[in-house]
């Protein structure tokens, strides 16, 4: 299998009870890289290893998005959101980043084109429950050439109550893995 893109990458805050609310599209995708950590613990017996333990532990999220807007940033992170005020002497988009915030569980989907023996189809991925954490803020002076930035936040994947982590499924059209996320992340088209 090669994989050959990805796209359209979703959230949905995680309720208590296992549901989600109303989900967003984060951005456009860059880049997404998810890290599975696995236990490795060995039982040795007779003088080798009769046991051996390879389970999830947790995992990791690494995502690379054209932008992060304001209104996307707070829902990710648990911060303050204000929207922006109308009128001459209106107040400006804010977030207010406090203290203590507590990023929510969200789920995260997303999908990409993928060849196997020469057949395009979309495989689609959807984190069952994510925690992001603060990402670094770097911004450099324009030079001789533009150097786009764009912001990537980190996360850390865990399992759901019934030990899942994660659900992945395979397309032959775009617009069944679209339609799949849009499913997950409680997402309404008109």
């Amino acid at each position: 299998m090669a994989k050959v893109g990805l796209k359209y990458p979703v959230a949905a805050k995680l309720n208590e009870d296992g549901s989600y609310e109303t989900g967003f599209v984060i951005a456009k995708a860059i880049k997404a890289t998810v890290t599975a950590n696995s236990n490795d613990v060995k039982l040795y017996a007779d003088d080798g290893v009769s046991e051996s333990d390879k389970s999830f532990r947790d995992g990791s999220l690494s995502l690379n998005v054209d932008d992060l807007t304001q209104k996307n940033y707070a829902e990710l992170l648990g911060h303050t959101y204000k929207a922006a005020g109308t009128g001459e002497d209106a107040a400006p988009e804010t977030v207010i980043a406090s203290a203590d915030d507590i990023a929510p569980y969200v789920g995260i989907g997303f999908y990409g084109a993928i060849k196997r023996n020469n057949v395009p189809s979309y495989q689609a991925k959807w984190l069952k429950k994510v925690q992001f954490s603060e990402p670094n803020d770097e911004t450099d002076t324009k030079g001789e050439t533009v150097n786009f930035q764009t912001p990537t936040i980190e996360g850390t994947v865990f399992q759901v109550e019934n030990g899942a982590w994660k659900e992945q499924a395979e397309f032959s059209k775009e617009e069944d893995a679209k339609a799949w996320l849009n499913a997950k992340a409680g997402i309404t088209t008109a």
